[in-house]
């Protein structure tokens, strides 16, 4: 069988990227700015470092960079001042109004449901995804639920997230890269083996390349000082 030259071309690409990449990175976990004072106590950012480094690694200038928990805009932000097109999804009204003050393109900043990508036209075809998403332990409500006034448990959750991965496949360009940078969570002595659940959920859409371990310079109230970039291909 004979391939097509823009396969083979896409297969080098991605041989060189993996590559390339290590499997283990220690970065700060600073933030680059300080949130207004009433998101303080509310602040779930991943640093814009991680954010960087995955961009620089798997995206090329004006590539579209699709973030489906956007929270307070880091990946939009990052993606502005790379040069990449950022978009991205928020459920909290409160934090899009504020993320879209400060974005230079805020109109890429969509007001809805992670749940209901595939309803969003306003969305292009998807060359790279990265996120940290709702984190919740086994004995929690489903965050996706909770905030729609209903309560579930953490399997419906995982396939809260399998929909959400499955529409952002939908979108995603043939070969295009997921990374999402997540944790296990230890509380009162038990672990939620949460990235480890998500990596085994979204591998069944998405092919699993393998993770990549974050370390952290400083603790990061987890229970861990390290976490997950768990990095998916379409």
């Amino acid at each position: 069988m004979v391939l097509p030259r823009a396969l083979i071309h896409q297969l080098k690409k991605l041989a060189v990227l993996n590559k390339s990449m290590k499997t283990f990175v220690v970065l700060s976990n600073k933030k680059e700015f300080d949130l207004p004072k009433e998101f303080q106590n509310d602040d779930n950012r991943f640093t814009e470092s991680i954010v960087e480094i995955f961009l620089k690694e798997f995206t090329k200038e004006g590539d579209i960079v699709f973030d489906p928990f956007a929270g307070f805009g880091t990946t939009l932000r990052v993606a502005e001042r790379m040069k990449r097109v950022g978009y991205g999804t928020e459920y909290d009204e409160k934090r899009v109004n504020y993320t879209k003050s400060i974005l230079v393109n805020p109109q890429r900043l969509i007001f809805g449901d992670a749940l209901k990508i595939s309803e969003y036209n306003i969305i292009p075809q998807i060359d790279f995804s990265i996120t940290s998403p709702l984190y919740v332990h086994k004995e929690d409500e489903n965050p996706f639920k909770t905030k729609r006034f209903e309560k579930t448990d953490y399997e419906q959750y995982l396939q809260d997230m399998k929909s959400v991965y499955q529409q952002i496949k939908n979108k995603m360009k043939e070969g295009g890269k997921v990374v999402v940078e997540v944790s296990n969570l230890k509380r009162k002595g038990v672990v939620t083996t949460l990235a480890w659940d998500i990596a085994k959920t979204i591998s069944e859409i998405l092919f699993f390349e393998g993770e990549i371990v974050i370390g952290s310079k400083e603790r990061n109230g987890l229970g861990y000082d390290h976490s997950y970039a768990l990095v998916f291909r379409k």
